[in-house]
């Protein structure tokens, strides 16, 4: 009876320690190993939101080690990422003496994502993001007393808030969609 419990303790330790480390690469299709990034296709009148998006993805995709980085003749799959759409609008508004005023802009970006399994000849995923980043009037993103990510932070206590307040908010933007695109790949299957 003894060895019964000791066996199944140690199947029991295998099992684990096996789940563990496929759990790693998420649920990504075994069968993919690999992944080429298209360059970034740009349908919005902002040209830098590309580069920084760009930026992102790859970093994140190296530094999670998810899926390595090919060319597209020695891919398993493809990620295609078009920017639809880049879009400040008014977020806050005061009262001037005049007119109302506009306090803080919400940057929006809107991109079309798709992963292609070259192996299998589809479509694995096919979805539209949009993120966001706001920013205020301030000649610095850093000391605007705003939360310009969403994250609940502000000003010095958050990492992100550097630089000029529209350019943070697009690198905010791109980040956030990066991080839903790993997320994305990652939980797929």
């Amino acid at each position: 009876m003894k060895l019964i419990k000791t066996l199944f303790k140690l199947i029991l330790l295998i099992g684990m320690t096996s789940c563990s480390f496929y759990s790693l690469k998420g649920t990504i299709p075994s069968h993919i190993s690999n992944i080429y990034i298209k360059p970034i296709t740009n349908k919005s009148a902002d040209q830098e939101i590309v580069n920084y998006l760009n930026e992102k993805i790859n970093d994140l995709l190296i530094s999670e080690n998810i899926l390595e980085i090919v060319d597209y003749d020695n891919a398993d799959s493809r990620i295609d990422i078009t920017i639809l759409d880049v879009l400040d609008s008014p977020y806050t508004l005061s009262k001037g003496t005049q007119t109302e005023k506009v306090d803080e802009w919400k940057m929006s970006v809107k991109a079309r994502v798709s992963w292609l399994d070259f192996n299998k000849g589809e479509t694995i995923f096919n979805i539209v993001i949009t993120e966001w980043g706001i920013y205020g009037t301030s000649l610095d993103i850093s000391n605007d007393g705003i939360d310009n990510d969403g994250d609940g932070l502000i000003d010095s206590e958050d990492s992100d808030e550097i630089g000029t307040p529209r350019n943070s908010a697009r690198i905010i933007a791109a980040n956030k969609i990066a991080d839903k695109i790993l997320t994305k790949i990652t939980s797929t299957w």
